[in-house]
């Protein structure tokens, strides 16, 4: 069993913005017991027993990942580096932005982001935080900062042994399109060329 005072406290915010700060109104449950049921190589699952001051209790079946990078690479020709990969609970190829997760050894978010950067692309950049996001906070903790990068440059770095990447070069202009045709399907990908979009003044 995990010990309470390590189960990551519900109301938090992890980029300095105010999504989940907590109104008058609002009632924070306490955790009153959590129990580890898996530890994989990519994942955690606990479960946790939450309390209401009403003496009420409910269970919540949590996802542990942790913490993530999402890149939205632009060339100087106005072009987002994206990749396709295989993802096998879809059994297909996505077409996504780079992103991938926060290990011990990176020194910050940035440092993380510009590794995945160099392993999924190829290519090093300049590097502006512009976002960040739960991405299924109904069962995952998980928790991924959006990076824009330009200035890029060729410094390639070696990918990990079990990612297979096709990189392809998409207009910036097109995202929106490629969206709406249904060829990006990945929910964090929209997400952040969305915040991008915004970002530059496009959207």
């Amino acid at each position: 069993m995990l010990p309470l005072s390590q189960v990551p406290r519900l109301q938090r915010d992890r980029d300095g913005a105010p999504a989940v700060i907590a109104r008058d109104d609002e009632v924070i449950p306490e955790v009153t017991r959590s129990e580890r049921k898996f530890d994989g190589r990519m994942i955690g699952v606990r479960v946790d027993t939450l309390q209401l001051p009403d003496g009420s209790s409910y269970v919540r079946e949590i996802v542990e990942y942790g913490t993530a990078v999402v890149l939205v690479p632009v060339d100087r020709e106005g072009r987002l580096l994206m990749v396709r990969q295989y993802r096998h609970p879809t059994g297909a190829w996505l077409l996504e932005l780079p992103a991938g997760g926060v290990d011990e050894s990176d020194a910050s978010f940035e440092a993380a982001a510009l590794r995945e950067l160099r392993e999924e692309t190829g290519h090093r950049g300049t590097l502006t935080h512009i976002g960040g996001m739960y991405l299924a906070p109904g069962y995952s903790e998980e928790y991924q900062h959006i990076f824009a990068a330009t200035d890029l440059a060729e410094d390639p770095l070696d990918a990990d042994d079990d990612e297979d990447l096709v990189l392809e070069r998409v207009d910036v202009g097109d995202a929106l399109a490629r969206i709406d045709q249904g060829e990006i399907r990945d929910a964090k990908s929209i997400a952040a060329l969305l915040m991008y979009l915004r970002h530059v003044g496009r959207l």
